[in-house]
């Protein structure tokens, strides 16, 4: 199946299946969750957006909706590496006690078991050329890590981290199918579908959403498949597509870093509620019926444009993340001084 740019019959088939599970499980967690009175995100956290209490296991449905990949050999490996991923994430959301040191410990595995099944996610292909795989595997767990975390970050924003992840996968499908690869295009397909179905349900209204376990799972397949397409297609796209095919949950782990660390003083490692979709959260869209996904993923849509269009094009992808980045950092700006400003009102 390995660079054939269509897919079999059966694999449309198993494509809408996968949807229509996805559609079938996130109803019927919303439902249980609640009859139950379990897995509902009544954790005090800063993130936390909801008002009342909404089930955070949207990642078991996309999950099960995944298994599909299993269809195609390269998806079975896919899949098979994920589940350490999956399972840190999920015991947080079961217990909530999970600290962060062992979910990183349990997420770690992933990476290592995709290093063995799949070598193209050893990622060797740098924009300054080939690196030893000592740092090729260091230079991807960074990378895998750092996009899980930026997905999480955003996870209870409703519609914003699903349709973060739908933007990227969908340009990973449309890159699949430019470069003939029907195996990449199929696994993309399957992701992007289970996370169409848990977008139904979750923006508007917010009746579920991704939690900890969704989140890695999503960070986890985003990252893997961006590398495998640059490793696997070393002289078709530039290494910058990496960055680029999911610029603003890295973006955002990045400036968020920064940020705590030089500007706002504290530990990088210590949550707040001074990320960009939350500021504009409580300076524009709360009762107003907007959210912050209406003003955050347009631009993603603009840039996923442009990174398909410029794939090989070092100096093109390289303008279009500027672009992004500075728009970002305006808007974050501007954002976190009308913050201010109210917060001094309301002192006053």
């Amino acid at each position: 199946m390995f660079n054939h740019p269509m897919l079999h019959e059966v694999q449309y088939f198993y494509i809408l299946i996968a949807f229509a599970l996805s559609l079938l499980v996130h109803y019927l967690v919303i439902e249980l969750t609640h009859r139950k009175g379990i897995f509902l995100d009544e954790h005090d956290k800063v993130q936390k957006m909801h008002a009342i209490p909404t089930p955070r296991i949207g990642g078991l449905g996309i999950f099960l909706s995944s298994m599909f990949m299993l269809n195609d050999s390269q998806g079975g490996y896919f899949m098979l590496a994920s589940i350490p991923a999956f399972i840190a994430g999920f015991l947080e959301d079961y217990s909530g006690r999970i600290s962060p040191e062992q979910r990183l410990a349990i997420m770690c595995l992933s990476p290592i078991m995709a290093f063995i099944m799949i070598p193209d996610t050893m990622l060797t292909q740098w924009p300054m050329g080939r690196v030893p795989a000592v740092g090729g595997i260091l230079g991807s767990v960074f990378f895998i890590i750092a996009l899980v975390n930026g997905v999480n970050f955003t996870d209870g924003q409703n519609g914003l981290a699903s349709g973060t992840t739908l933007i990227s996968f969908l340009t990973l499908a449309v890159l699949a199918y430019v470069l003939g690869d029907g195996s990449l295009l199929y696994i993309c397909l399957i992701l992007s579908v289970a996370v169409l179905a848990f977008l139904i349900y979750n923006f508007p209204r917010g009746r579920i959403f991704l939690g900890d376990g969704g989140a890695y799972l999503l960070g986890f397949m985003a990252a893997i498949i961006a590398i495998v397409t640059v490793q696997r297609y070393s002289g078709a796209v530039s290494p910058f597509l990496l960055p680029a095919v999911v610029i603003y949950p890295l973006w955002e782990v990045l400036f968020s870093t920064l940020r705590k660390s030089f500007f706002d003083r504290i530990s990088p490692f210590r949550s707040d509620d001074y990320h960009l979709h939350q500021l504009i959260y409580r300076n524009r869209a709360r009762g107003k019926g907007y959210r912050p996904a209406v003003f955050i993923l347009p631009a993603q849509v603009v840039t996923a444009f442009f990174v398909i269009l410029l794939h090989n094009s070092a100096a093109g992808l390289l303008g279009t993340m500027f672009l992004y980045v500075l728009l970002y950092c305006t808007v974050y700006v501007h954002e976190r001084r009308v913050d201010g400003l109210k917060n001094r009102i309301a002192r006053a």
